[in-house]
């Protein structure tokens, strides 16, 4: 009696209560199951009946992801024009009209007008760049032009991109990846000149675009095997005039 009377004061009143009623022990806890929505979207699967864009974006709309709207932005490039200016047109017969003639006055007019465009280009031209010369520059450039065409029988890109400008190079490239080009430089016939230099303002003034038509008679040859003809063997050289003549053909 006397042990459980200590117990009794041990304990305390509650502490009795609950040894004699053991549910009385845990606290008591009310868990209510509640299902809500669910805000994940699972990507469907390949035999879904959501297969097209628009069927999915629905469908994540539906289960409240909402999908950023994407603007597609192309890059630009200004270190370059992605047209030319105004295209060099030769005259007829390569200006050996007699200046007598109606037709030959006009021609040599129109010439005179294009000089004298051309002579205000090229001191635009060397305000900016005080190093540029007309009797030089055609030397040069014809040394890119060939460089450029010898990066291409290797396929050689990374030179060719510090050869040609942007908008030439994927004209020079496309469909050549996985082609075998034998081209060959044989001379110049005439010595490269100037024909024409244009400088215009774009998109605002002082913004300058400089334009130089060189033009190039020379000699040269290139092969582009075609499906009857194996690496192995062997093809004859044919050199082609360029400014070429419509007579003739190259071989591919």
């Amino acid at each position: 009696m006397a042990a459980s009377i200590r117990l009794f004061r041990a304990l305390g009143d509650q502490g009795m209560i609950a040894i004699l009623n053991p549910a009385r022990l845990a606290t008591p806890a009310t868990v209510l199951p509640i299902r809500t929505k669910k805000r994940y979207f699972i990507p469907p699967s390949v035999s879904s009946k959501y297969k097209t864009m628009t069927d999915m974006m629905n469908k994540a709309k539906a289960a409240g992801v909402v999908t950023p709207h994407e603007i597609p932005e192309r890059p630009i490039n200004i270190s370059c024009t992605a047209g030319i200016f105004e295209a060099y047109v030769p005259p007829e017969g390569d200006a050996r009209l007699s200046t007598l003639s109606r037709e030959g006055l006009k021609q040599k007019t129109e010439q005179l007008k294009k000089n004298a465009a051309s002579q205000l280009a090229i001191r635009k031209i060397k305000e900016y760049d005080s190093e540029f010369r007309s009797k030089t520059f055609p030397e040069k450039a014809q040394e890119i032009f060939i460089a450029a065409h010898e990066c291409l029988n290797q396929f050689d890109r990374h030179k060719l991109h510090t050869l040609v400008t942007e908008r030439c190079y994927p004209e020079m490239v496309r469909g050549n990846r996985y082609r075998t080009i034998r081209w060959r430089f044989i001379e110049s016939l005439e010595p490269p000149r100037v024909v024409q230099v244009r400088c215009p303002d774009m998109v605002s003034k002082g913004n300058l675009y400089g334009q130089v038509t060189v033009r190039m008679h020379t000699k040269q040859t290139v092969v582009l095997p075609g499906p009857n003809l194996q690496p192995w063997e062997e093809v004859e050289d044919f050199i082609q005039e360029v400014p070429e003549s419509p007579q003739q053909q190259w071989h591919k």
